[in-house]
């Protein structure tokens, strides 16, 4: 804002300058343009500065800028080109900046300030545009716009950056650096379509940590959430940079292993296994850490995301039936 500011201020100081020469208005009002144009840009950025909301403060700076406008509109007594170019800037820039709501605002000022100033002048009106005016007004017009242009690409593609963040934030565990079931679902869904219309094997691990109830009961949630933790890494430690480990919620996690083989998804979980096997709650516990898996592979009648977590489960279900710590698939 400030550089806009010091940019728009500079530029439509030579338009005024010529129009208020050619009026023959006193100097102490060409002093006053002088002021505006180079002063109050470094004011108004002081004043954003140390206001205890910035963002309030230059909104307000942004409707005295219209105020201003519209009583150098009535100084150069309605001079057609440049009264219209710089109520067009002012107003446009408001719009951009905070909406309907501020450049209403800066309009009704606008307006304000241009009868103050217009009857104290007399109501006078310049219908001709001189070409000395003329060419003053053309750097406004070109330089200003192009600046503008060159902003809003800029802020629309830090729009685009922290709207793409905050999408990876909200498809992640807010414990973990594992993808959550929201994006876990996402991409079952993109597979499952993907199977329809090529050729090939793909898997669904589910985990379940054995006694993990037992482990928060007995030494707190922080050991509990540090066994997450660590599983998690064990979890992208695993496997592939193509796979989705995720935490489906509790202590339940989903892997995702597109293009595997029921053979390479029990490869993969025993890896896993044998990573965990030597993790115990405490350094000094004898309650260590297991798991309990479920490996189901796509097949053709699974129509949604729900029948392949389903089949999953069922798996992880069986092999908690049959004593747990072990890998179960179908």
């Amino acid at each position: 804002m400030y550089l806009m500011r010091i940019l728009g201020t500079f530029l439509c100081f030579f338009p005024i300058l010529s129009v208020l020469t050619e009026l023959e208005r006193p100097l102490w009002l060409r002093g006053l343009l002088v002021a505006n144009a180079f002063i109050w840009p470094t004011v108004a950025y002081l004043r954003a500065k140390s206001a205890r909301t910035p963002l309030v403060a230059e909104h307000q700076n942004l409707v005295i800028d219209a105020g201003a406008g519209g009583f150098w509109i009535a100084m150069m007594a309605l001079n057609p080109l440049p009264s219209v170019v710089i109520a067009t800037i002012l107003l446009a820039d408001r719009l951009a900046a905070g909406g309907v709501v501020l450049m209403r605002k800066a309009a009704v000022l606008m307006i304000c300030t241009f009868a103050i100033g217009w009857l104290s002048m007399g109501m006078e009106v310049q219908v001709g545009v001189s070409q000395r005016t003329m060419l003053a007004t053309l750097p406004l017009i070109a330089i200003y716009l192009l600046a503008l242009c060159v902003l809003t690409d800029i802020l629309a593609v830090k729009l685009r950056r922290k709207s793409n963040e905050l999408e990876r934030i909200a498809m992640k565990d807010p414990l973990l650096d594992i993808a959550n079931r929201r994006l876990l679902e996402k991409r079952i869904a993109w597979e499952l379509g993907r199977l329809q219309n090529a050729c090939g094997e793909s898997a669904l691990v589910f985990i379940d940590l054995d006694n993990f109830k037992e482990v928060n009961d007995r030494y707190g949630h922080k050991v509990g959430d540090a066994l997450l933790e660590t599983v998690s890494q064990i979890l992208h430690v695993a496997t592939r940079s193509t796979d989705t480990p995720a935490r489906l919620g509790g202590d339940e996690f989903v892997i995702l292993l597109p293009d595997t083989s029921p053979e390479e998804a029990m490869m993969i979980s025993t890896r896993i296994m044998e990573a965990t096997a030597v993790i115990t709650a405490q350094p000094e516990s004898e309650l260590s850490l297991t798991l309990s898996i479920g490996v189901a592979s796509a097949r053709p009648e699974m129509e949604d995301v729900a029948d392949w977590l389903k089949a999953a489960d069922d798996a992880l279900y069986e092999a908690k039936r049959r004593g747990k710590n072990q890998i179960y698939a179908h």
